[in-house]
């Protein structure tokens, strides 16, 4: 409900095992969703997560060298993985370069002060330890203030703010 889009496509950028993109495409059969990653390893789980959804792939690529041809995405997000992006400028430019007119770029990252529901911390199969969990959430995360004067000068407008334990970066063309 929070991307607010139920028809046309979506990117996420560091995909992991997938789960946002599964959430999305659940449901929604006009909304198409792609998730990248450069992991092998964790675009295998995405795969096997996604299994039996059409409108949900996933692909080994770069987020600094997105392989699509511009305005081709409705919404791209971005998950808890800009903390890993080496040269967030160039993220940046690739993920507004593929966004179409219109079209709005979501970043979450961890914040570290949010109480973490205990619900969520139960993983399937009890990997990883609600203990990492707990110990990765306080530690990898970075400020969205810095990426959102990166997009303004881009031209986007922009909302900082909370969704549940996470902050929040809004960016609209």
């Amino acid at each position: 409900a929070w991307i607010g889009q139920g028809s046309g496509a979506l990117l996420d950028l560091g995909c992991g095992p997938g789960w946002l993109c599964i959430e999305a495409a659940e449901g929604h059969p006009d909304l198409d969703c792609v998730g990248i990653d450069h992991s092998d390893t964790v675009l295998r789980a995405a795969r096997r997560n996604g299994a039996g959804l059409l409108n949900c792939t996933f692909k080994r690529m770069s987020a600094e060298h997105i392989v699509y041809p511009g305005a081709t995405f409705d919404v791209v997000t971005a998950v808890q993985s800009a903390h890993h992006w080496e040269h967030p400028a160039v993220v940046l430019d690739e993920a507004l370069r593929v966004l179409k007119p219109g079209g709005t770029l979501l970043v979450l990252e961890a914040n570290p002060e949010a109480d973490l529901e205990e619900a969520w911390l139960d993983r399937r199969g009890g990997l990883p330890p609600a203990w990492w969990v707990r110990r990765m959430w306080r530690r990898w995360h970075i400020p969205l203030e810095p990426l959102a004067a990166l997009a303004r000068e881009r031209g986007c407008e922009t909302e900082l703010g909370e969704l549940g334990f996470y902050r929040s970066l809004r960016c609209s063309r």
